[in-house]
């Protein structure tokens, strides 16, 4: 944790140009500082290790309420940098939070170029507190997503939120095959997943990094790999009737 901590300090250190047994002792001690604020300040602080291919990537800060999952810190070595996984973090919390239906916050100073990239993600503008700004993404049941916006997705998994308390299950969107008929418009969606053990068609809640958390009808069917079912969902749309022509 002290690594990463004082890797985020390389620039000023270079700046200010202290022997390093100086500037490791003052590191030392902001690093205290700040990991002693976090324990007092959050009710619930979780300080995590990323780890990228059983190696140490960097860290994640988070304090988890029943009301909000905060955005503390996230923090990577200079070798893991620039490879996406700061996204990928994010994306999972975004998962978390509409699977969950809790929100999430943090705090971002107003000229990161990271702010545009956490307001495509849904976070809005709660508080302006000068120098950092207080964003809040929430978390709600959205609609159901036009059919073409799935399409990009192939390959990708949903999170399929089953009722009764139950562990979330994963299904992977394997298929997007749209038809159009003269009164309406079908989109079939096909998905791969485990046993949920539940054969009825039914409405449930899906999550997507992308598309949001939606509800769709959707139920199994025949097919799918060793262990694995597949599901469909079909997403009809009626056609605009024709414009008439005006009488003359």
């Amino acid at each position: 944790m002290l690594a990463i901590f004082a890797s985020t300090r390389e620039e000023e250190r270079q700046l200010l140009g202290w022997p390093d047994a100086a500037w490791d002792a003052f590191v030392r001690q902001q690093f205290s500082f700040q990991h002693t604020q976090y324990q007092t300040a959050y009710a619930n602080p979780s300080f995590l290790l990323v780890l990228c291919d059983g190696e140490v990537a960097g860290r994640l800060y988070l304090d988890r309420n029943p009301g909000e999952t905060r955005l503390v810190d996230i923090a990577l070595l200079p070798a893991w940098r620039r490879r996406g996984i700061g996204r990928l973090l994010l994306e999972s919390l975004v998962v978390e939070s509409d699977t969950n239906g809790i929100p999430i916050g943090l705090h971002v100073e107003r000229n990161n170029p990271i702010l545009g990239y956490y307001q495509r993600l849904g976070f809005q503008l709660e508080a302006d507190k000068d120098v950092y700004l207080y964003m809040r993404r929430p978390s709600a049941l959205g609609p159901l997503p036009p059919a073409q916006d799935f399409a990009p997705w192939v390959g990708t998994d949903f999170v399929l939120v089953l009722p009764s308390g139950a562990p979330p299950a994963s299904l992977r969107l394997v298929e997007v095959t749209p038809w159009k008929g003269q009164r309406n418009q079908v989109c079939s969606l096909y998905f791969t997943g485990p046993d949920m053990g539940r054969p009825a068609h039914d409405t449930y809640t899906l999550v997507h990094p992308h598309l949001g958390r939606f509800p769709l009808f959707l139920g199994p069917v025949t097919g799918g790999a060793a262990g694995d079912l597949s599901y469909q969902a079909v997403i009809t749309r009626l056609n605009s009737p024709p414009e008439e022509e005006p009488l003359t």
